[in-house]
C-alpha cells in the first residue's frame, strides 16, 4: 500500500489558496496514474477482516490468471517484483515529503509568534532561510506549484514519475521491458541524491536554526 502524502503548506506562489479545515491536503497533486496498490499474482491468499483494528475473521481467496492473457506466471511474478520496488521508493519519497512538510508548517506557525516579540528578527530570517532550503529539496520530490487543478501545467517530479511508472509497468501481464527497469534505476538514484541532500539540511541548517531558536525562545521544532 502506498503511503499518504499530507501537504501542510500552501502551493508555491498561491497565497490565495485555502487550506482544508483539517490542516493538510492529499488530493490534486498531479501525480498521474498508478495510484493504487499492485495487482496480486495468481495464487491462494488469506483475507483477514478487521473491525476497529480487531480481527473478526479470515478466509481463503484464490486469485486466478486471466485466461485471455498470454503472460506466464513467471512474467507476472517479475512484473510484481518491480512494482513492489517502485512502491517502496514511492513510500520513501512520501516519508521525506511528510517530514519536510511538518518542519515547514512549524516554521510558518512560529513566525507570527516571533514577530510579536519584536526582538527576534534574526530568528525569523534564519527560519525563512531554512524553509527555502527545505523547499529546494522538496521541489525535487513533488511539484509544489500545483494547486490541485493545474497538474498538466507543471512537470511531475520524482513522486509523480514513480507513480506513473508503476501504472505503465502494471498495464499487462508481461515482464517489464528493459526501458522500464532503466527508468526505475534512474529514479532510484535520484531519490538517493535527494535523501542525501535532505539529511544534510537536517544535520546542518535545521540544527543551526534549532540552536538559535532554543537560545532565544527555549523551544525547538521537531520532525
Amino acid at each position: 500500500e502506498s503511503a499518504e502524502i499530507r501537504m501542510r503548506t500552501k502551493p508555491l506562489y498561491a497565497d490565495w489558496f485555502r487550506m482544508p479545515d483539517e490542516g493538510f491536503r492529499t488530493a490534486g497533486l498531479g501525480f498521474g496514474g498508478g495510484g493504487g496498490g499492485p495487482l496480486q499474482p495468481p495464487g491462494t491468499y488469506t483475507v483477514t477482516l478487521l473491525v476497529d483494528a480487531e480481527e473478526v475473521g479470515n478466509r481463503q481467496l484464490t486469485v486466478v490468471k486471466d485466461p485471455n492473457s498470454e503472460g506466464t506466471l513467471a512474467e507476472i511474478e517479475e512484473q510484481f517484483g518491480l512494482v513492489q520496488e517502485i512502491m517502496a521508493h514511492r513510500n520513501q519519497a512520501a516519508d521525506m515529503v511528510n517530514r519536510i512538510e511538518l518542519l515547514r508548517r512549524q516554521i510558518q506557525d512560529l513566525r507570527p509568534v516571533l514577530e510579536e516579540r519584536g526582538d527576534a528578527e534574526d530568528v525569523i530570517e534564519a527560519g525563512a532561510a531554512l524553509n527555502q532550503r527545505l523547499i529546494e529539496v522538496e521541489s525535487e520530490l513533488i511539484q509544489l506549484k500545483d494547486t490541485g487543478s493545474d497538474g498538466v501545467r507543471w512537470p511531475s517530479m520524482i513522486v509523480g514519475r514513480l507513480r506513473y511508472l508503476q501504472g505503465v509497468v502494471s498495464t499487462a501481464d508481461f515482464r517489464p521491458p528493459d526501458q522500464h527497469r532503466e527508468v526505475a534505476g534512474i529514479l532510484r538514484e535520484q531519490l538517493g541524491e535527494v535523501e542525501a541532500a535532505l539529511e544534510a539540511v537536517l544535520g546542518d541548517d535545521l540544527e543551526r536554526y534549532n540552536r538559535l531558536l532554543r537560545e532565544r525562545t527555549g523551544r525547538t521544532i521537531t520532525q
